[in-house]
């Protein structure tokens, strides 16, 4: 049934525009300030934006939620659930720091029961690598890390992460935030377990194996980098190995490697921040600042896992940004239309 929502969705984007009433809220139905805004100020200049109608017939608004992941501490309640309905974010994220429920039918729940106010499909993510990385209430096995699975050849990647990712379809989740494209510098920590490796060419191996497993399960891969490194020419390459395995994500952890990824690399899938509350752009930007710099930079989703309240505004923001013109309402439409198309791959 979502499948064919998603189809509908889809060919709305080449000719539909007048049915955004049937698709979720309306424009003026929860009013939502925009961020810093002074009682008695003259509206933005762009006022008029929030009546066009966008891909998928959708407002502004609704387009806004679209570009957004999120997630929330706590099990999901009444008002969680009608901020969801509200603001119809597009994405879902669920992951064991934030404890929304500890068992494998709770996790199961919580995704329905989100997924039951939404107007058009949501994309659920959870991460499980492997090794250190992964989701234990889910009950999904935890087999072996990247640097481990990584050292018993390709089959053993693309074998481990269908079997992991396998599970995680089987609870409704859509996305395996996986896997990591780093090439461990010998150094830092944080990709030392998490990387494939230190040789470029076997690390995009492996890359291309994962995304496979992932691929054969059912769900959408994202190979992501966790550095905030500029990149040498040598850390390119497992990214552009996924490319050429058709990943539909790419996770970043800098805006500034944004330019290289389109321009030198070619990549027109879907670019993800890796986590505002985790400073993961930029120590210097809160969440609201970084998700509006990531996506006018040429980014196209962004993700806020913990606070609803930071979801919010980072919301109230991106609103802000495209009637002020910052985030132009075009770059908005084309990152949504690459979200709404999604769908018809691997969604139920």
């Amino acid at each position: 049934m979502r499948r064919l929502l998603y189809l509908g969705l889809a060919l709305c984007v080449a000719g539909c525009g007048s049915h955004a009433a049937a698709l979720g809220p309306s424009a003026t139905a929860h009013p939502t300030p925009a961020t810093n805004a002074t009682p008695g100020a003259s509206p933005p200049a762009n006022a008029g934006e929030e009546a066009v109608i966008g891909p998928g017939g959708m407002t502004l608004r609704q387009e806004i939620g679209v570009v957004m992941m999120v997630g929330f501490k706590g099990p999901l309640t009444p008002a969680i659930l009608t901020d969801w309905r509200h603001r119809q974010f597009g994405g879902l994220i669920v992951v064991p720091i934030n404890q929304n429920a500890t068992d494998p039918a709770a996790i199961r729940q919580l995704i329905q029961s989100v997924r039951g106010v939404m107007a058009h499909p949501v994309l659920t993510a959870t991460d499980q690598e492997g090794g250190t990385v992964c989701f234990k209430e889910t009950r999904v096995s935890c087999m072996a890390g990247a640097r481990q699975a990584g050292s018993q050849g390709p089959a053993a990647v693309q074998f481990e992460m269908t079997t992991m990712s396998q599970g995680l379809k089987a609870l409704g989740f859509d996305i395996n935030l996986a896997p990591v494209a780093d090439v461990w510098d010998g150094v830092h920590p944080l990709t030392s377990e998490r990387s494939f490796g230190q040789n470029p060419q076997t690390v995009a191996q492996d890359v291309t194996s994962a995304i496979a497993g992932i691929h054969a399960a059912g769900i959408y891969a994202v190979a992501r980098r966790l550095s905030v490194q500029t990149p040498q020419t040598r850390d390119w390459i497992p990214i552009q190995a996924a490319i050429a395995a058709h990943v539909e994500f790419v996770m970043m952890a800098s805006s500034s490697q944004l330019d290289t990824l389109r321009t030198e690399l070619g990549y027109q899938g879907v670019i993800i921040s890796d986590d505002l509350q985790m400073g993961a752009l930029s120590p210097e930007f809160p969440a609201p600042g970084a998700a509006v710099r990531f996506l006018a930079n040429g980014g196209d989703m962004v993700i806020v896992s913990h606070d609803i309240a930071v979801a919010d505004a980072t919301y109230d923001a991106i609103r802000e940004a495209v009637l002020s013109g910052v985030y132009p309402r075009g770059q908005l439409d084309g990152s949504v239309k690459k979200l709404l198309n999604l769908g018809l791959r691997y969604m139920p």
